[in-house]
């Protein structure tokens, strides 16, 4: 039996960096207009205007997360941690998807209420933060977007960036509609909907991250491919106790058995687990690789 393994990283450090980078200009950004957008909710009185501060808050916790998350992934492999910390992006997107969901809920709750019995609302600062929030959003969610690559945890950003851009965009409606027909219902109509949009969007991350940690297959390859593509090769016999999974939203892994044909020897063996190896990075990006070349079938007496 031979075995063979191959480590190369998932992201570069140039695109860790990158992601770093734009993780923190647009947490200071956020940071900052979270605190005007209260302040003015409470002035004007709205509720979409708070709703869209309550998700600001969600979304300076899930950038922070981000942030740290991105940190951690960059750690290398220790004695504990075999792998490194490659999987603290796809825990920081278990948590962001889960605080977009719980603070949809929460706000579409409220804008119920408030749809039964809507209060007053003063329009004017409700259209120029959301014009204002509109202008951030957008920024933010380009920034993130450059650079989020297949990270599951940059994509939870980017959502809930998008969310918020589309949510200002609702703020600016319901408040012109305020201020022109005095349909103050239209604030929380506006809550509602937004909520509506982020929970769709959330729970597709959730579902994509619960998915990495249960090891499923990645959705991009199927176990047939991969046998088919190294069993093209008339020296290997037979693939069997084949596993793809991924350790990371970009980084794949994957074990195999593959059977050689009779009278291999152990420096052509080598040679076969060396071209498995580069033919399942360059054609399918999988990164993490170990390979077990057997003489006979699991089930031989022999091999036994």
């Amino acid at each position: 039996m031979v075995g063979g393994n191959i480590e190369t990283q998932g992201n570069s450090d140039i695109t860790r960096q990158n992601q770093k980078t734009s993780a923190s200009r647009v947490l200071l950004a956020n940071v900052i207009f979270l605190l005007v957008v209260l302040s003015f909710g409470f002035y004007a009185n709205s509720l979409v205007l708070l709703a869209s501060g309550v998700h600001l808050v969600a979304d300076t916790a899930g950038l922070t997360i981000a942030y740290f998350a991105i940190l951690l992934s960059a750690r290398p492999a220790s004695q504990k941690y075999s792998f490194g910390l490659v999987r603290a992006e796809v825990l920081g997107a278990l948590i962001n998807g889960s605080i977009l969901v719980a603070t949809s809920v929460w706000i579409i709750f409220e804008a119920t209420k408030d749809l039964l019995h809507p209060h007053a609302v003063s329009p004017l600062p409700v259209i120029i933060l959301g014009f204002a929030g509109l202008v951030i959003s957008a920024f933010s969610m380009r920034s993130l977007q450059q650079n989020s690559g297949k990270s599951l945890n940059m994509r939870a950003g980017v959502i809930h960036m998008a969310g918020d851009t589309a949510g200002w965009f609702f703020t600016i409606l319901s408040g012109v509609a305020i201020l022109i027909f005095s349909f103050y219902r239209a604030d929380a109509i506006g809550s509602i909907l937004i909520s509506l949009l982020i929970l769709a969007s959330s729970w597709q991350i959730l579902a994509h991250t619960v998915s990495v940690l249960l090891e499923s297959t990645p959705r991009d390859i199927t176990l047939d491919e991969i046998r088919i593509a190294i069993e093209s090769d008339p020296q290997i016999l037979n693939v069997h106790h084949l596993h793809l999974w991924n350790l990371a939203s970009d980084t794949k892994a994957l074990s195999t058995h593959i059977l050689m044909q009779d009278g291999a020897t152990l420096h052509l063996s080598q040679t076969k687990v060396q071209q498995i190896k580069d033919l399942l990075k360059s054609r399918f990006g999988i990164d993490h690789v170990t390979i077990e070349v057997e003489c006979h079938n699991c089930g031989d007496i022999e091999h036994n």
